[in-house]
């Protein structure tokens, strides 16, 4: 999925801090689609709000970009005596073009039972 954070590049050439400040107070625009369905770890899996951070921007060609994040998620289910607090760390790759930046968001989700089959 393409999801774009928009911004005038107007032909300026930014450097990863430049990116990350575009990014950083955008970040809740794009943010669940970054989180995505935690369904596929557990069905109380829950994202932990404003968790979500930047760790790195590495430039991995001309005008394209890898984004590190970092976020925190909770699992409870009293029934198996479980609470847990955990932090993942996923990429995202991104493109720099002259109207914004343009994510490309790999959806996860949960499979239904008909798709295991």
């Amino acid at each position: 999925m393409k999801k774009t954070i928009p911004y005038d590049i107007n032909g300026q050439t930014l450097s990863v801090q430049d990116l990350q400040q575009i990014i950083e107070p955008a970040l809740s625009g794009i943010e669940d689609l970054l989180i995505g369905d935690l369904t596929y770890f557990s069905e109380n899996a829950r994202y932990e709000s404003n968790s979500l951070q930047i760790v790195s921007i590495t430039q991995i060609d001309q005008k394209y970009y890898s984004m590190t994040y970092k976020f925190r998620w909770t699992i409870f289910n009293g029934c198996l005596d479980i609470n847990a607090e955990e932090f993942m760390t996923q990429n995202v790759t991104f493109h720099v073009k002259p109207e914004g930046l343009e994510f490309d968001i790999i959806e996860l989700s949960k499979g239904t039972t008909a798709e295991e089959l």
